[in-house]
């Protein structure tokens, strides 16, 4: 591969990969203004992206450590989505949705369901967090169950009364 290679606007070479690392460890080529194409490269780049370019020790930048301490619980939600806890936060969209007229009630039947799931879950798995979404999924569960209920009670009631 021949490098072609810009510093400072002056062009170059073109240089073979041996031969610049030679002149970047010997300090006639500077990799931190430089820029290098090679063929195949739609444009110049800084020098340091080339591949196989050798930086010298004092431009190269350290390596920062890439493995989270032991015991860490970092939580990039910040402790809000329960994801450890799946029932809880299945029977709060279905709480939520089964708020719905008509339709919310198929959904709000499993939500109760889930919900107590999840609260048990959490009583055996306190790190699985959950409880405040199982109990969402659980209270609009039932008040999607009664006005359910308390519509079709009203339209029984109505369909009685205009017989009379």
């Amino acid at each position: 591969m021949q490098i072609h290679v810009a510093v400072q606007g002056e062009q170059q070479g073109p240089f073979d990969l041996d031969t610049l690392n030679q002149r970047i460890a010997n300090g006639s080529i500077q990799p931190v203004s430089a820029l290098a194409w090679y063929e195949g490269r739609d444009g110049w780049i800084p020098i340091a992206e080339v591949p196989g370019v050798i930086l010298p020790a004092h431009l190269t930048p350290p390596s920062l450590p890439r493995a989270t301490p032991s015991g860490s619980t970092a939580d990039a939600t910040g402790g809000i989505i329960p994801y450890k806890n799946a029932r809880a936060l299945a029977a709060y969209y279905l709480g939520i949705f089964g708020l719905i007229p008509f339709f919310g009630v198929l959904l709000a039947i499993p939500a109760v369901i889930i919900g107590i799931l999840g609260l048990s879950f959490r009583r055996k798995n306190p790190s699985a967090k959950g409880a405040v979404h199982a109990w969402v999924g659980i209270v609009c569960g039932g008040l999607s169950i009664a006005y359910h209920l308390g519509a079709v009670a009203l339209m029984v009631n109505s369909a009685a009364g205009v017989g009379n």
